[in-house]
């Protein structure tokens, strides 16, 4: 399990981000979690615990491969400096003044917005601090019933797999455009999220896109999906983007 060297573009996919885990049998189990669910793509963040050890491949059973083929970053810069260019949702169970968490049955329909999508959960004493979920477009709770509400850390990335999965059962954007589904979907056009219009135009504007924790494209784009927008109102919001982009190269050209 080694650092990817190369940008991470695979559309279509989950990613299950593990920030700062403590447990190698806990990762295990995740990756065991993750085999369950039908996905295999692992990415550990700064983990604070042997990977490699035989704890952690008891934990991973016959799910070894997964947790074997895992992206290792030393921390979040790392990692952001690579991939994460997609749909990122926190998982957490914290209630306080500067979350605002909601369930993650209520955002389902986030998860047919375009891929990749990947679900972040924090380390097994903690989790996730205040800056990192705003790393996140959402941040979600799982739901318990019980008078224990917090969740260890594989029961937790298998639960939020189910739901994902669940929810994806229906069709894929990938899947819609397939020829497969033209006979019924004739003229459907495919869903997109403006993000290059989006930093086209903040750039555009004069603002400074290079900070990675401090950055007005997050906020923006954190803005946007939580509303969950229909694909017609991200059609028009690149039209307006691209139109205002026109207008201020041509103000500069005079």
């Amino acid at each position: 399990m080694n650092e990817t060297s190369t940008k991470n573009s695979s559309h279509g996919r989950v990613h299950v981000v593990l920030n700062r885990p403590i447990y190698p049998r806990n990762v295990g189990m995740c990756a065991r979690a993750m085999a369950n669910m039908g996905i295999s793509d692992l990415i550990i963040i700064g983990p604070r615990a042997d990977l490699s050890c035989e704890e952690a491949k008891q934990g991973a059973a016959n799910a070894q491969a997964v947790l074997a083929s895992a992206r290792v970053y030393p921390d979040l810069n790392a990692f952001f400096a690579k991939e994460g260019e997609g749909v990122r949702i926190a998982l957490s169970g914290r209630d306080g003044r500067l979350i605002c968490a909601s369930g993650l049955e209520e955002r389902t329909k986030l998860l047919s917005t375009p891929d990749p999508l990947y679900l972040f959960f924090g380390p097994e004493d903690d989790g996730l601090a205040n800056e990192e979920t705003r790393l996140c477009h959402h941040v979600c709770r799982l739901p318990t019933y019980g008078s224990i509400t917090s969740l260890n850390l594989s029961h937790a990335v298998l639960l939020t797999l189910y739901m994902v999965q669940a929810e994806r059962e229906t069709p894929t954007v990938s899947e819609i455009n397939n020829e497969s589904f033209a006979p019924s979907l004739e003229g459907a056009q495919p869903l997109f999220y403006p993000s290059d219009s989006i930093r086209n135009w903040l750039e555009a504007l004069g603002f400074d896109l290079s900070a990675r924790r401090v950055s007005i494209e997050k906020v923006i784009n954190r803005v946007f999906l939580a509303n969950v927008p229909k694909p017609d109102d991200l059609r028009l919001l690149d039209n307006v983007l691209q139109q205002t982009i026109r207008k201020l190269k041509d103000r500069r050209e005079r």
